[in-house]
């Protein structure tokens, strides 16, 4: 049945091979997604062009993605390619997979600094000795979207990115070189706090950290947990709270008068952390939904 195969059917036969294992939404999205990278496509083209025979290779291809999308593995590493925020990145198994929540912080920061009236938005003047307005740290850094988005949409603002990973660094660096987006990662164990000194002092810190308690894992999607990187996802059990701990730790002495921190949260864990907040002596908290209605981010401000 492959000889000769048309892309329109082949669309058919990776949704049906994948329905069984995803929603038919899911299903649809995905075949949607393996098509369009093996034949070049976009989504209208792929539309006009049903009749057109693939080669053997990409029929290859076809199968192999197919046999992988069945063992849970998600297209975005099969691929080496997930969009965010506009940017097409490379991803792999060293970095979390972005998500659609995380370009909801990336929004509530960008709104914010627009409001503030901060020049940092000029994207025709974007020299390096004009990177002095806005400082941004980016705390977990892993493929670097959020860090690379900030600083697409605020070429005159300065942003680092930090991870203990050199591997999920490497993927960081990668994406933006290719995309030409200029932030300094930097290899920090953010959870040593003699390591920390060694960060810049900033305007805004930025983290989607690992907030996942290890128990949680039984209920989770294989996908997410048999192929995304646990030390970016998990935390104990006994110490959910530990990265923003360190944030706080960060903050007393590397957060500019008046900065703000922005974090994404477990969605069960959002008055535990507003009250580790409060408890640092932060009066400013607000605590934001994400577009599902979960509790899923929270702003802190410094007096």
């Amino acid at each position: 049945m492959f000889a000769g195969m048309k892309t329109g059917e082949a669309q058919t036969w990776l949704k049906e091979q994948l329905e069984g294992i995803y929603s038919k939404g899911e299903a649809a999205t995905i075949t949607n997604m393996v098509l369009e990278h093996i034949t070049g496509y976009n989504k209208t083209e792929l539309i006009s062009n049903k009749e057109h025979s693939l080669t053997n290779d990409q029929v290859d291809r076809l199968k192999e993605y197919s046999n992988k999308l069945k063992t849970h593995e998600p297209v975005q590493y099969i691929l080496g390619t997930a969009w965010f925020y506009g940017m097409k990145l490379f991803v792999d198994k060293n970095v979390l997979i972005p998500r659609p929540e995380t370009e909801e912080l990336v929004n509530w920061i960008v709104s914010d600094v627009k409001r503030s009236g901060i020049h940092v938005f000029d994207k025709h003047n974007s020299a390096a000795d004009l990177t002095t307005t806005l400082k941004i740290l980016d705390i977990g850094t892993g493929s670097g979207c959020i860090a690379l988005a900030l600083k697409k949409e605020m070429p005159r603002a300065e942003v680092w990115g930090c991870d203990v990973i050199e591997e999920a660094l490497n993927v960081a660096r990668r994406n933006g070189s290719e995309l030409d987006i200029r932030v300094d990662f930097q290899g920090i164990d953010f959870l040593d706090l003699a390591q920390q000194k060694l960060l810049p002092t900033v305007d805004i810190i930025v983290s989607n950290p690992p907030y996942i308690p290890v128990q949680h894992k039984e209920g989770m999607d294989p996908n997410v947990v048999n192929f995304e990187p646990h030390r970016a996802l998990f935390v104990p059990d006994n110490d959910a709270l530990i990265f923003y701990k360190a944030i706080i730790n960060l903050s007393a002495h590397r957060l500019h008068k008046g900065g703000s921190i922005y974090c994404e949260i477990h969605e069960d864990l959002g008055e535990d952390v507003v009250r580790l907040f409060k408890d640092a002596g932060f009066s400013h908290i607000e605590l934001r939904k994400d577009m599902q209605g979960k509790n899923r981010m929270i702003k802190v401000s410094a007096d």
